[in-house]
């Protein structure tokens, strides 16, 4: 019987990490990290990784003074709260063996459930991306597609587009007829959420959750010139104090009517990343924080020709020409509405993780199995009995944290 029981519930482990894998639809388009636990545990689950450089370059033969100094940028991961399912079971419940496999499919339900919705949430209320259309077609998709590429953002490990389902019924069968095999779709393809590969550049599936945007009618002045640089840590004190690459603050007359979530332009255009081209379109930025008139956007505004700015901190700039007192700062989101996430896959990240609870093998009575998915969220499942109760309880366990490495690259479209 102990053998039949240990069988039973190495089944339902097994068949909870299947259907998490197959279901965990955000998690397979986006890149997961793990870091060693050692370090995570002393550093309080927080560490930092450095984003890619850039460098100002010049033309001629005397480089004389030229020499412009490196300024490598970070960004925080932090782990955030493990989630559990708890399954007490008595004994006469193991007679049927469904009722367990039941309760395993809602479990790993749940838990798809928690972190496709947080993954959706991370993009729609941090993502700097935005435009509301009222296409129907191809054209939909392909704003996004020319919105990224005008800024040159790195797309080299792939990128996403999903759809809400009322967009997906709308949309998809046109959608799907722009992939780049038409005529090939796989069984998998049928089987999963996806719609289409390659169209507009993005492969195309239906979202299982969404986020919302609120609508906005914001609109005031900027009060005085932003003046933001690109930093790596901070040295002014005792010890460096690393600096958030993405978040940039910009004073404004009024904060009345703006909201954490809103999506603001501020006049000035955005540029393409790497030659600094001029795109022609107003630079969009995502509201994280207000303290008083103070607004906190993501990504943090770098402005070509900015005053007092050096050619090694330019080379990061991602706007046109300075953001000026007296500018209007105003909402985009005037619609708002059902969010249809899209993201170069590699600028959201989920933190994996790694917890010893193999240890609990060592305590009398309690067993841990755990192993890491294909989309690299570690799964895990302690068990224990009651010889009082005759109760075996069950515990389901994931601890990840979610990140926006580049606000800049990813964001939300809103069907009009």
């Amino acid at each position: 019987m102990a053998n039949e029981t240990l069988k039973t519930l190495i089944s339902l482990y097994d068949k909870t990490a299947r259907q998490m894998e197959n279901n965990f639809s955000y998690a397979q388009s986006v890149e997961v990290d793990t870091h060693p636990g050692t370090q995570l545990q002393n550093a309080n689950n927080v560490y930092w990784r450095n984003v890619e450089q850039q460098r100002p370059g010049f033309q001629g033969w005397d480089a004389t003074g030229l020499e412009a100094p490196i300024i490598e940028q970070g960004y925080p991961l932090a782990l955030s709260e493990p989630w559990n399912d708890f399954i007490p079971v008595r004994v006469d419940d193991l007679r049927d063996k469904g009722f367990l496999e039941r309760a395993s499919r809602a479990s790993a339900d749940k838990q798809n459930s928690i972190l496709n919705k947080g993954v959706s949430n991370l993009v729609t209320t941090t993502g700097s991306l935005y435009y509301e259309s009222n296409s129907t077609d191809f054209d939909f998709v392909a704003e996004a597609d020319t919105l990224m590429t005008e800024r040159q953002a790195y797309r080299g490990m792939g990128s996403s587009f999903f759809l809400t389902p009322r967009n997906n019924q709308l949309m998809a069968g046109n959608l799907a007829s722009r992939t780049l095999y038409p005529e090939n779709r796989s069984e998998k393809a049928y089987g999963t959420a996806l719609i289409g590969e390659n169209v507009a550049g993005f492969d195309l599936l239906r979202a299982p959750t969404y986020g919302t945007v609120a609508a906005s009618a914001y609109s005031s002045t900027i009060s005085a010139d932003v003046l933001n640089i690109p930093e790596g840590a901070d040295v002014s004190g005792a010890s460096p104090v690393n600096i958030d690459y993405r978040l940039g603050t910009v004073p404004v007359a009024s904060a009345a009517g703006l909201a954490v979530g809103d999506v603001v332009t501020m006049g000035v255009n955005s540029v393409g990343i790497s030659d600094k081209t001029d795109t022609g379109q107003l630079m969009t930025f995502k509201v994280t924080a207000i303290n008083g008139t103070t607004v906190s956007v993501f990504p943090k505004p770098i402005a070509i020709g900015q005053a007092g700015i050096t050619p090694e901190q330019e080379a990061y700039a991602n706007i046109a020409s300075p953001i000026l007192s007296g500018a209007t700062i105003a909402a985009v989101n005037v619609t708002g509405g059902q969010a249809n996430a899209f993201w170069a896959n590699d600028s959201i990240c989920v933190v994996n993780g790694d917890a010893p609870l193999e240890l609990l093998n060592d305590f009398d009575g309690m067993k841990v199995v755990s192993e890491t998915l294909a989309n690299g969220v570690k799964l895990y499942m302690a068990y224990d009995a009651n010889l009082a109760t005759l109760n075996c309880r069950v515990r389901m366990f994931t601890w990840y944290g979610l990140v926006n490495k580049d606000p800049s690259r990813n964001g939300v479209a809103i069907k009009i």
